[in-house]
């Protein structure tokens, strides 16, 4: 057990850009920043360390929150800083060999960026390692715990617009299915009891485009099924869904439209009404509160809702949307592919002809 009156030591390796604003494909984000604020805003962290290979990033980092230890690389920080707690916020490319030197330093919690890793041999290893070295680790998809997400979650199961038919999400701007995407693909999860779906199909337009260090698709479409009947869709890449759309929700008799990722319009069978939670809409509290959940789950108490066997689901279906393309075929889950690359990279192969 740990005593929970100590706050853990927190790090931060790949700290985000300094000066730059970020982009789908030129990364420069600056996530470990909003790590930062999610551990000063808890008593149960104390960020003592960053680490980052670029000089500029690191110092920026450093100055805005006060941390006195920097270091060039994580191993270094792992030597000299030994935290308990370390974010993970690399490009995905890096992600498997971090935890693994966590894993080795004793780290005993880890909060990893989306997309978690690269393929679904890297995903076994992981496997592995977790169940071998006792390493914690969660993955902040922070909106199933926004209100009104949960509120839509809950009208949608409770069969106030009947039966669960489709739930549709979007993104536009460029992203993908992975970097920004893989949050609404553990969003269709959380409206659908956290169940895996049966099985998914997926196709995507792939040219010459990178970021983020890998291979990514200019427009991609997945469906999936959950085992109560319920569908689900995300398309990337171009926008469509209208008015600050997230997602909508489709049943037998009504539907939910959630706009902003915080006002919810009604459409029942009592006509059309609208809900607005910007008043409880805390972004940096949310987060704060799921790096609190992973400092129970270190002090003794059970896995949390974005533990790893379930966030190790959702990369499954992640990387099993890529693969459906890959093989031309529906996949059906539990997956039991072992490719060993990001797969939006033999995507590109063919259509570059390498």
């Amino acid at each position: 057990m740990t005593d929970s009156t100590t706050p853990l030591r927190a790090a931060v390796v790949g700290v985000g850009q300094a000066g730059r604003q970020g982009s789908p494909t030129g990364g420069a984000f600056k996530i470990g920043h909003a790590h930062a604020r999610a551990y000063g805003a808890s008593p149960r962290f104390k960020l003592v360390a960053g680490a980052d290979i670029n000089a500029e990033n690191l110092a920026l980092f450093q100055d805005t929150f006060g941390v006195a230890e920097g270091y060039p690389s994580l191993q270094a920080m792992l030597d000299v800083a030994a935290p308990d707690v370390v974010s993970i916020c690399t490009y995905v490319g890096l992600h498997l060999s971090m935890l693994e030197a966590c894993a080795a330093a004793g780290v005993k919690g880890v909060i990893c960026e989306k997309p978690l890793v690269t393929s679904p041999a890297e995903l076994t290893r992981l496997r592995v390692l977790v169940a071998s070295s006792g390493i914690k680790v969660i993955v902040p998809h922070f909106r199933r715990y926004l209100p009104a997400f949960a509120r839509a979650r809950d009208l949608y199961v409770s069969g106030q617009i009947g039966a669960p038919v489709c739930v549709t999400a979007a993104i536009g701007d460029g992203w993908d299915l992975s970097e920004w995407g893989s949050h609404w693909l553990d969003m269709f999860r959380f409206f659908h009891g956290d169940d895996m779906p049966d099985w998914v199909m997926g196709q995507a337009r792939v040219r010459d485009r990178r970021g983020f260090g890998h291979a990514m698709e200019d427009h991609a479409v997945a469906v999936m099924q959950f085992p109560n009947n319920g569908r689900a869709m995300l398309d990337v890449g171009p926008s469509y869904l209208p008015d600050g759309a997230n997602m909508v929700l489709t049943g037998t008799a009504g539907s939910i439209v959630i706009r902003n990722e915080r006002e919810l319009a009604i459409y029942d069978a009592n006509g059309e009404h609208r809900e607005d939670y910007s008043e409880s809409h805390d972004f940096i509290g949310t987060w704060a509160l799921i790096f609190e959940t992973l400092a129970d789950w270190i002090g003794g108490a059970g896995s949390p809702p974005l533990g790893f066997d379930h966030v190790a689901g959702t990369a499954e279906l992640n990387l099993a949307c890529y693969l459906s393309m890959v093989e031309g075929d529906r996949i059906d889950f539990p997956l039991s592919s072992e490719f060993d690359e990001w797969p939006v990279e033999e995507l590109a192969r063919r259509k570059l002809g390498g």
